[in-house]
């Protein structure tokens, strides 16, 4: 759940951008401060992103365009750092990449998602650390690195998705999650009054909660999928689903 100051500053910030009539953009935040944030705040005033469709992690740019009478783009710098030593480099997890760049005095808030791949690592950052970062990372773990800035996050970063139809009750979280995960009725209420289900990174402990069109589950220890939507019925006049389910 959000705090109580990161609520308060961004009633600030939607405030200012309201009061000046201009953009105004938060920190990177989780997908559970998003959710939360979104739910207290006038949902055409705001538009949230990451560096990518795919990210998790993302700014909130209070303003919109049609009002303001002009468009700003987010803040948001990709930064690709690759590992120098060839054949030689040693592997590097995300956890080196995100301490090589806070032991830079950079503060986790105003880093995006991060991406490592074989030889390389894909840090998204706000702009006003980037230059920091391309000027003064030059190492992380063994490995000397070169770091530069790119239009674009590669679309193979994107994760793999499969995607599932089937006839439910009803679209019910609890219904889905037990097919999805091939559960028990009593399995998934467990999981349901852990608050181990987040939908769209808010906690959910209500297990009747229907789901909508786009909403993102994530199940701690089984995984996470995508609702698309409702997808005709069945003989039986139960509803079809259609989900993808990251693989």
């Amino acid at each position: 759940m959000i705090s109580e100051d990161r609520k308060n500053r961004i009633k600030e910030l939607e405030s200012r951008s309201q009061t000046r009539r201009i953009f105004v953009f938060s920190d990177f935040l989780s997908p559970s401060s998003i959710a939360d944030a979104t739910d207290m705040l006038k949902k055409g005033s705001l538009t949230v992103f990451g560096g990518a469709d795919f990210t998790e992690r993302k700014m909130i740019r209070f303003g919109n365009a049609d009002e303001l009478g002009y468009d700003e783009p987010f803040p948001i710098a990709v930064l690709k750092i690759t590992l120098t030593g060839g054949k030689f480099a040693t592997p590097i997890s995300h956890r080196d990449v995100l301490g090589a760049v806070t032991a830079l005095g950079i503060e986790r808030q105003k880093l995006g998602d991060m991406f490592v791949i074989e030889g390389f690592a894909y840090v998204l950052a706000d702009k006003t650390v980037a230059k920091l970062i391309l000027s003064d990372l030059r190492s992380i773990g063994r490995n000397n690195v070169l770091v530069e800035e790119v239009s674009y996050l590669p679309k193979d970063l994107a994760p793999k998705t499969e995607t599932l139809r089937f006839s439910v009750s009803s679209n019910r979280a609890d219904g889905i999650i037990c097919k999805v995960f091939n559960l028990s009725r009593e399995d998934s209420k467990t999981l349901f009054q852990k608050e181990l289900v987040l939908i769209n990174g808010k906690a959910i402990s209500n297990p009747s909660r229907q789901l909508k069109e786009s909403e993102t589950v994530a199940v701690r220890g089984f995984g996470k999928f995508i609702f698309v939507k409702e997808d005709g019925l069945s003989k039986k006049n139960k509803p079809y689903v259609e989900i993808e389910l990251f693989v």
